[in-house]
């Protein structure tokens, strides 16, 4: 899957090697993710699951503001790289720091608001990672800057890889909340050691005002949209605890984790290479409309099978898996499956609008699905359960990636027909398949067996759909794209 069309050859070649790269690392990933995903309920409450949503919830809060768009601001400077760079590592450091102290306040208040004395260490403890995390960040923007994906990524995986074995290990060993906690924090120790290490440059601690004033001036807007996504896509499991309890909020874990996050990962599959690659052609417009639209096909062409296909195997998965007690993350979880859909498309028109210069632009309009959100959750969570909290996070989500469509396309001069050539055979080749897997999911109990007959049949008809409506140009693409990348 490239993320650019209509490039030089040698920067085609090498985003697609890029994107290879990272889609071995989250392939991996994802298994490992998915193994601890599998076990850790086996060895955890429900409640265990919602202090550890909780804590992940208030300490990436305290995350979203150490960056301050410093490493966007990085990847896309023309020009005075080496001097902006120990600028940029003394601002995160300072940065880091305070958030690392706040962090105690913030354990102490969330512990207070949710009567669960539990939750304020495990905050803490997670923030500290912020150090370590601004530690790596100069040597990662490097390397990304460079297109050297190997280094730009390899050491954060093998942390994470080393934090879900940590996980699991620990949950078998009955640590219960801990678990989890713990192999967070020991991943990013580890995947950020490792990739200071992975670089030769050394920090050094310096402060240019004119340097610190540029990038305060794109990170201020990059900041507060990242802060909108967060509390976006997270403010739903703050609300879930308060109004519905621990339990319910584990269950709603489960689904986010399978319905959102199993196709919104394919987006930090293409994230690492879009970003960099767009803001290299982001001067020339015709170029530009061909990487985001190549972008936007390809992510296309793998999500809508990846949502197609949680909404219609979630029940059988779900029963055949965990057992009928986590049968109340069914519903949520066929509910929030296009939820991952639109996340990846707002990254993709985010990512362009970024590359542009238009932080701004991203900042408004991530709020205002903040503000639909802040609106719409209470209500519907008090009054409609989970099924009413996943309905309200699917409005939100189709409103910014509606209003970030929208203005990318008028910004790099898009027309219908290229959005319906984009979007018309994914959408048509997975509703094929969906039909088809869910009438003959009728008579068949749920169990593994008719879980694996399930994924194959769906995979198999959305491939013959896609071929059919892309005229057989869709195994031929990915063919081309994989030879380009191991060239």
């Amino acid at each position: 899957m490239p993320p650019v069309v209509s490039v030089s050859g040698s920067l085609r070649q090498r985003s697609a090697h890029g994107v290879l790269v990272i889609i071995v690392l989250k392939m991996a990933g994802t298994i490992i993710g998915r193994i601890s995903q599998l076990v850790v309920p086996l060895f955890l409450l429900p409640s265990d699951f919602g202090i550890f949503a909780l804590a992940v919830f208030f300490s990436g809060l305290l995350a979203i503001g150490s960056d301050f768009g410093i490493s966007m601001d990085l990847i896309r400077r023309k020009d005075g790289l080496e001097e902006a760079l120990p600028t940029a590592f003394t601002l995160r450091m300072a940065v880091a720091t305070t958030l690392v102290v706040t962090s105690l306040g913030v354990g102490w208040a969330a512990s207070i608001a949710y009567s669960e004395p539990r939750l304020a260490f495990p905050i803490v403890l997670l923030s500290i990672g912020l150090l370590f995390q601004a530690l790596s960040m100069v040597p990662r923007a490097i390397a990304t800057r460079a297109l050297d994906f190997r280094r730009a990524a390899v050491p954060d995986s093998a942390g994470k890889f080393s934090g879900a074995f940590l996980t699991i290990g620990l949950a078998i060993l009955g640590l219960g909340y801990w678990s989890p906690v713990y192999g967070a924090l020991a991943g990013v120790i580890i995947g950020s050691l490792l990739q200071f290490l992975a670089t030769r440059w050394r920090p050094r601690f310096e402060l240019r005002r004119d340097v610190a004033r540029r990038m305060i001036r794109f990170g201020q807007f990059v900041t507060l949209a990242t802060i909108a996504n967060f509390v976006a896509h997270s403010v739903d499991n703050a609300i879930v605890g308060a109004l519905l309890g621990l339990a319910p909020l584990g269950f709603y874990t489960i689904a986010y984790s399978w319905g959102v996050y199993f196709t919104s990962n394919l987006t930090s599959v293409l994230a690492p290479v879009t970003y960099p690659v767009l803001a290299r052609v982001s001067e020339s417009p015709e170029r530009f409309r061909r990487a985001v639209f190549e972008n936007l096909r390809y992510y296309g062409w793998i999500a809508w099978c990846l949502t197609a296909g949680v909404a219609v195997l979630g029940p059988t998965f779900v029963l055949a898996v965990y057992g009928p007690v986590w049968q109340a993350s069914v519903a949520p979880m066929q509910l929030l499956a296009p939820v991952g859909l639109l996340i990846g498309y707002g990254a993709i028109t985010g990512d362009a609008l970024y590359a542009l210069g238009r932080s701004r632009t991203v900042f408004l309009l991530t709020w205002l699905e903040v503000a639909i959100l802040v609106v719409l959750l209470p209500p519907a969570t008090l009054y409609g359960g989970l099924p009413g909290t996943s309905l309200a996070a699917l409005v939100g989500a189709v409103v910014l990636s509606f209003a970030t469509a929208r203005t990318t396309s008028r910004l790099v001069g898009a027309t219908s027909s290229d959005w319906f050539r984009t979007l018309a055979p994914p959408i048509a080749a997975s509703l094929f398949a969906a039909v088809i897997t869910s009438i003959a999911l009728l008579f068949l109990p749920p169990s593994l067996t008719t879980l694996g007959i399930g994924v194959i049949a769906f995979i198999l008809l959305y491939v013959l759909a896609m071929e059919a409506f892309t005229r057989r140009r869709f195994l031929a693409d990915l063919r081309g794209v994989l030879r380009l990348a191991l060239s």
